[in-house]
């Protein structure tokens, strides 16, 4: 069995750690575990302009990421069917994601130039942890130095953010997990969701 779950939430939120968590506990469990890269960074790493004011080549830019993020997804799915074992994709944000930086109309037009609706998108994935940016609930802990490709003032990471929750709210298993005081609270909040999604009920010891 493949689980593939979506890992998203505004600028600072946590995903980088929270991966890593995730990564460790559930292959000790006995899973073949995937974490894929989020794409937006490794476009604008590779030079790609989001902030261009030419609409065609952002529209270009975004239609691109979209095929390329969902031919990702495929490729990683197989490799984890190949492993014969039970599998964990984590998807570091998801098809959705797209959407929040895209004016509605943009966002349907793209979708149809790619022949796929909302629904589809939505398909893919068995749930979505959306991690509030600490932007929201810790703002002494927003910080953008450990991210080259993050920007966002604590007003704009706060925005990011909601639009985020937005994209994603018609997924039937969103899951927002609120900043908390202490990283891991949040951490374990996102194990505990995991194992309950992959039908591990007993007790899970995530200090391992």
């Amino acid at each position: 069995m493949i689980t593939k779950i979506v890992l998203t939430g505004g600028p600072c939120a946590g995903k980088t750690t929270t991966t890593e968590r995730i990564e460790e506990v559930f292959s000790k469990l006995g899973y073949a575990v995937f974490s894929l890269p989020e794409a937006a960074t490794l476009f604008i790493n590779a030079g790609a302009d989001f902030l261009t004011h030419d609409r065609h080549l952002y529209f270009e830019t975004e239609k691109n990421m979209l095929t390329f993020l969902l031919q990702m997804e495929d490729s990683f799915y197989r490799i984890a069917e190949a492993t014969g074992k039970p599998a964990l994709v984590i998807n570091d944000r998801g098809a959705m994601d797209i959407s929040a930086y895209m004016t509605p109309e943009d966002w349907k037009r793209l979708l149809a130039s790619v022949n796929l609706t909302e629904e589809d998108l939505l398909a893919r994935y068995k749930a979505v942890f959306h991690l509030c940016t600490s932007a929201k609930g810790a703002p002494n802990s927003y910080t953008l130095s450990n991210n080259s490709a993050r920007m966002e003032t604590i007003e704009e990471a706060v925005s990011v953010d909601n639009n985020l929750i937005r994209a994603w709210q018609s997924h039937p298993n969103l899951h927002i997990i609120e900043s908390e005081e202490f990283v891991k609270d949040k951490i374990d909040k996102v194990l505990m969701g995991i194992a309950h999604e992959l039908g591990i009920h007993e007790t899970v010891t995530f200090d391992i």
